[in-house]
């Protein structure tokens, strides 16, 4: 008996143990599906980071007029960005799933059993360290980036430290009108505004809920009946900018527009001369 097990072969090792975490992460990414799927991912990321930059760019508003509208720009580029990748990862599954376990061909029912991922410790560890980090860098810039917007509105970004300018504004179905207190109560239904001086709007309606926006300079507030609602904003770029209306208020809603004209401190003057004022 004692010679039987000296001679007998060594027992085999147990099939049933878990690879270590380097053997189990090189099985994963060896697997075939997980080459194709990364590299439908690269290229969907790569492909959204220039669309990314055009809808920041862009926005329906051309060219800041601000400091405050480039840094909300600034703000959609960045989250647009770097939400780039889990876009990316997401249609590349997708596209995988349609395109490649989802594919038939022959005379034999396929397989539909693909591979479990929602097991798996080593896609859902990476997913959410991904996804935390991400989430992480995204909450810490909107935090800073909220209180740079709050400076711009409050005028922070006044290179000659003047006082702010104080403009009413009343919207009313289906017109803006503009008054001017500190100019002997001048109203206008333009709005006039000086070149690189801080100004602060206090918003109101008389009938229906509207919404003020400048759109190019990253103003946008809702005018409240019986309300008044406080916005700012130093305009640093010279010309004429669109104001809309962004609350849906009645019939002619789409036609509540008018303009914004930023003007020079000789222009400013001369405006003000034409209705009266002596600066």
């Amino acid at each position: 008996m004692s010679q039987d097990l000296e001679t007998s072969p060594p027992p085999e090792p147990p099939t049933n143990r878990p690879l270590p975490p380097g053997d189990r992460l090189g099985t994963f990414l060896a697997r075939p599906y997980v080459k194709h799927i990364a590299i439908i991912w690269v290229i969907c990321t790569l492909i959204w980071i220039p669309i990314a930059y055009w809808l920041s760019d862009n926005m329906g508003a051309g060219p800041a007029a601000s400091k405050l509208m480039g840094a909300l720009k600034e703000t959609v580029f960045v989250f647009t960005l770097v939400s780039a990748p889990l876009m990316g990862f997401v249609l590349a599954v997708i596209l995988y799933s349609w395109l490649g376990w989802g594919r038939v061909s022959g005379d034999e029912v396929p397989d539909l059993k693909n591979p479990a991922i929602k097991g798996n410790p080593i896609a859902i560890t990476i997913w959410t360290i991904v996804v935390s980090f991400l989430a992480f860098f995204l909450v810490t810039w909107g935090i800073v980036e909220y209180t740079v917007v709050n400076n711009y509105a409050a005028g922070s970004d006044n290179p000659e430290k003047l006082e702010p300018l104080e403009v009413h504004v009343t919207g009313q179905q289906w017109i803006w009108s503009f008054s001017y207190p500190e100019q002997n109560g001048i109203s206008s239904e333009t709005l006039f505004l000086p070149h690189n001086r801080p100004v602060v709007f206090k918003v109101t309606s008389e009938d229906v809920i509207h919404n003020f926006w400048i759109v190019p300079m990253g103003v946008k507030i809702d005018a409240n009946p019986g309300e008044v609602t406080l916005a700012g904003v130093t305009p640093d770029t010279l010309g004429s900018f669109p104001i809309r209306c962004a609350e849906l208020c009645g019939m002619h809603h789409a036609f509540m527009q008018t303009q914004a004209v930023v003007l020079d401190k000789a222009d400013w003057n001369s405006w003000l001369a034409s209705m009266g004022v002596t600066s």
